[in-house]
């Protein structure tokens, strides 16, 4: 097996490869860590550096330049999201967030990508680099679950919804430098579980990720590799295989704060996978009722930090 050696208090995160992953590794892993980091990523990770050098330009405008793209404060997430601004409990954080549809079916990578109407005019190339991001994450994505789904034997049936008509989500975190101590009870992100399937995050080497693993469910420090993305399993995940696999509980701190050091801004990229939001989900080898997924993320948004007095954002 490809794990990196995990010591004996089990505490720390495995590492599994693209190369040669079965179903049989992956569902064992999340199982026990409910998160794997995956490694040899391919092409991905260029596409990656394309689509962060162009979201950090996008977080460096003006505010009432982001704000033409700001979300509406109605629906599932997308556009520019200054967290951050929203109350005095608010995550310190901006966010951009934009979901698309299968691309099957487009004649080419523009047009598909134009279906998502928020795509700031500055810099102009953030859309075709989070376009060709997404797609790449998406299929990640759908082989992932292809390969939990073979290995649990969840229904076939139930499969497209997870694959083919997805719901996701790519996300760029940016957590603010914070020159001044936050104020008591402000941190980057509070202790959740991603509200969907699948969670595949990158980020930078600042630190601040915590996940509550190991037979003790302890706050454990999460260090990427370099050339890792770390997956995490969510809440609907959790559902639709009847918990066999758990939803993973991490949170983001505050940067330790050493005398003479700087602080520095944190940024992350999220794809965040979800089926088909008019998908039920429920558990597949029992009487349990199961949910809507369009409720369950709706229901989660409005309990989350909000950005407008009926909705929120994690």
């Amino acid at each position: 097996m490809a794990f990196v050696p995990v010591p004996q208090n089990k505490t720390a995160v495995p590492v599994l490869s693209l190369t040669d992953l079965t179903g049989e590794r992956l569902v064992h892993t999340l199982q026990e860590f409910s998160c794997v980091f995956l490694t040899d990523l391919g092409p991905l990770s260029g596409l990656l550096e394309s689509m962060l050098t162009a979201s950090r330009a996008f977080f460096e405008l003006p505010e009432q330049d982001k704000a033409d793209v700001q979300w509406s404060g109605q629906g599932p997430w997308q556009g520019w999201q200054p967290v951050h601004a929203s109350g005095p409990s608010a995550a310190l954080l901006e966010r951009f967030e934009a979901a698309l549809p299968d691309p099957a079916g487009y004649p080419d990578q523009q047009s598909w990508a134009a279906e998502f109407a928020q795509w700031p005019a500055t810099p102009p190339e953030l859309s075709t680099t989070w376009a060709a991001y997404y797609e790449g994450m998406r299929g990640l994505a759908s082989d992932l679950i292809r390969l939990i789904a073979g290995e649990l034997e969840l229904p076939e049936a139930e499969l497209e919804a997870w694959t083919s008509r997805q719901h996701s989500n790519l996300c760029v975190n940016h957590y603010l430098k914070q020159e001044q101590p936050p104020e008591p009870g402000r941190v980057r992100s509070e202790p959740h579980t991603d509200i969907g399937g699948l969670t595949l995050l990158w980020a930078d080497q600042t630190g601040g990720l915590q996940a509550r693993i190991g037979p003790e469910r302890s706050w454990v420090p999460v260090d990427f590799p370099a050339g890792a993305i770390l997956l995490q399993a969510g809440d609907l995940l959790n559902l639709w295989s009847d918990r066999v696999i758990p939803a993973n509980m991490h949170r983001v701190v505050n940067p330790e704060r050493i005398p003479g050091a700087p602080q520095t801004d944190r940024y992350s990229v999220v794809f965040f996978h979800h089926p088909d939001l008019d998908a039920w989900v429920a558990p597949s080898h029992s009487e349990k009722r199961g949910v809507g997924a369009r409720d369950h993320v709706l229901a989660r948004q409005r309990r989350s930090y909000a950005l407008a007095p009926e909705s929120a954002a994690s």
